[in-house]
Formats: C-alpha cells, sequence, structure tokens
C-alpha cells in the first residue's frame, strides 16, 4: 500500500525521472494522469484503425500516465475505505484516465510540433476497454521489453494499489502490458469536442 512515506519518496525520485526524460505535464491540475514526451518515431510501422502510419522519423506524443498521481488517488480511496477492491481501482483509475483526455487534446493541438504528431502511443497493463475509446491495442515488439514493462509496471501496483500483490497472484495472465494507440486526428475529433460542450 503507499504509505505516506512511501509516497513522499517517489514524490522526489519522480521529479528526477521527470527531468532525465523530458516528460511535459499536460496541465498543472492534480486531476490530470497524463505526462508526455513528443518525439520522433524509431520503432516498427504501425497503422491505425483510420488508416494513419507511423513509421521512423516520424513525430509522435508517447503517453506516460503520472504513476505518482495514480498513487495518491489510490491511497485516498484506501483510507476513505473506498478502494478494497482490484476492479473498483481500476474503474475509478480508468474513469480518471477518460476526464483527463480533453485537456491532452488541447495540449497537443497547441503543441510546437502540433501539426506533425501522427499518433498518440503508450504502454499499459490498463487497456482493457481501450478499443471502446478509440485506441488500438498491440502486443509489445519484443518478448523482453514486455517482461522489463511487465516487471516495473506490477512493481507500481504492488507499490500502489491497495490488496495490489493479491490481485497480482490471483490475476497474473490479465497483468501483461500492452502498446495502446490513436491517430491524433481520431483522438481530437472524439476528446477535444467533448471537452468543449
Amino acid at each position: 500500500m503507499a504509505t505516506g512515506t512511501f509516497l513522499a519518496a517517489w514524490r522526489w525520485v519522480d521529479k528526477f525521472y521527470c527531468r532525465a526524460i523530458r516528460l511535459q505535464n499536460v496541465d498543472r491540475s492534480d486531476e490530470n494522469l497524463f505526462r508526455i514526451v513528443v518525439k520522433p518515431y524509431r520503432g516498427e510501422p504501425l497503422v491505425t484503425r483510420d488508416g494513419i502510419v507511423l513509421k521512423k522519423g516520424d513525430w509522435y506524443a508517447k503517453l506516460h500516465l503520472h504513476n505518482f498521481r495514480i498513487a495518491q488517488l489510490l491511497a485516498a480511496n484506501a483510507k476513505n475505505n473506498q478502494g478494497g477492491n482490484g476492479i473498483w481501482n481500476e474503474l475509478i483509475v480508468l474513469r480518471r484516465i477518460v476526464r483527463s483526455f480533453p485537456a491532452l487534446a488541447r495540449y497537443l493541438e497547441n503543441h510546437a510540433r502540433g501539426s506533425e504528431i501522427r499518433i498518440l502511443l503508450g504502454t499499459t497493463f490498463l487497456h482493457r476497454g481501450s478499443e471502446r475509446l478509440g485506441f488500438d491495442v498491440r502486443d509489445l515488439p519484443s518478448a523482453w521489453q514486455m517482461r522489463l514493462k511487465s516487471f516495473l509496471l506490477q512493481f507500481i501496483l504492488f507499490c500502489c494499489q491497495p490488496e495490489g500483490w493479491k490481485r497480482l497472484l490471483n490475476q497474473q495472465n490479465q497483468m501483461i502490458p500492452k502498446r495502446v494507440f490513436i491517430s491524433k486526428e481520431q483522438f481530437h475529433h472524439r476528446y477535444q469536442q467533448a471537452g468543449s460542450k
């Protein structure tokens, strides 16, 4: 469980992590769960459901969930006796993610490279239901990447989610990280307009 001491230590480490990989906050609100890096793509080509191709050298937005804020959210729910169920915790996080989408769409639209960004791409084990939100879901391109990402994401879950370790033991087959991605145009169409209503 994310104790006060653990969260304090994580906050300190998180600042250095952010600077090291040049993560940018979508906004300063404690409500938003996204940070991003806009960079050239280096992997194998990806094709979205609406036909947008991401190839080497193309600009894309690499999505990072703000795991420290997720830890705070889950710790607060546990303290209020609202977070004792793994599925309930996942729903809480997914709802906050969806609420964060409109601000992310606006951020990308106003980014200096906004017109060049082709795809939003992230890696997560919270991929169930992603296709209903407009994202494509794919396996990671290599086994070693899957193992490394799986270890890191499971460690985060163990540290910050109440009952997280028990859930890992019972649902190993569901704790496999996947790539999720969507074209910038499709994301804008779905979520910037939703945020302006």
